[in-house]
């Protein structure tokens, strides 16, 4: 909830009550968030340039059939990989080559608003609607097949508010603001990454690992 510098040490203030003392402090929690949290002066200043990068929402649904009921239908789909459609829910892949029958559905960006009001199970049944539409087989043809499901709107959970990060045209000035060395807080993470791959589990690592650097070489 708050951190602080206090007599050459950070105080790291929990929302539960607990207290942590350090020398430094890598904060890496989604950008939604940063605004929340009571910084020191030094930090607090860079924040302005979290508005220069971009950041949404997906929602995404994982559907697990008794088969692969998709590769049956058409012998051209055994080694379908992605499937781009109109539908509400319009991306899905498999697990190919892994033989397992799982889709994943995926619906990102602003459109996301549009299923707000979903809650998981209302937003399986888009998914088997959707595929339903797709492949032309009646949604209950499809229903049958399932064994297990689960749904997650990211904008939906209060420790992310959201998905994703992406560029803006200001977007490489603000995180080398937010990247610099200088202070006790660190800011790190998924939208500070300035290569191309932003928004993935690699940005992330490759982010922490370059801040990890910086600290043991001293900076």
């Amino acid at each position: 909830s708050a951190i602080a510098e206090e007599g050459g040490a950070v105080i790291v203030r929990c929302a539960g009550g607990d207290v942590h003392a350090c020398d430094r402090m890598i904060l890496t929690v989604p950008l939604p968030l940063l605004r929340e949290i009571a910084l020191p002066a030094g930090a607090r200043a860079k924040l302005a340039a979290v508005d220069d990068i971009g950041f949404g929402n997906v929602i995404k649904i994982l559907l697990r059939f008794a088969r692969p009921w998709w590769r049956e239908r058409k012998e051209d789909l055994a080694d379908m990989t992605f499937l781009l459609s109109d539908e509400a829910i319009p991306v899905w892949w498999t697990r190919y080559p892994d033989q397992h029958p799982v889709l994943t559905g995926w619906f990102g960006g602003p459109r996301t608003a549009e299923l707000e009001s979903l809650d998981a199970r209302a937003l399986i049944d888009a998914g088997l609607g959707s595929l339903a539409a797709i492949f032309g087989l009646p949604r209950d043809h499809i229903a049958r097949e399932l064994v297990a499901s689960a749904a997650t709107n990211w904008a939906h959970d209060p420790f992310a508010r959201g998905a994703y990060s992406w560029a803006t045209p200001r977007t490489r000035a603000a995180q080398a603001i937010l990247a610099r060395g200088d202070g006790s807080v660190l800011f790190s993470g998924e939208a500070l990454y300035r290569g191309r791959d932003m928004g993935t589990v690699e940005a992330a690592l490759a982010s922490g690992l370059e801040t990890a650097d910086m600290i043991l070489r001293g900076q």
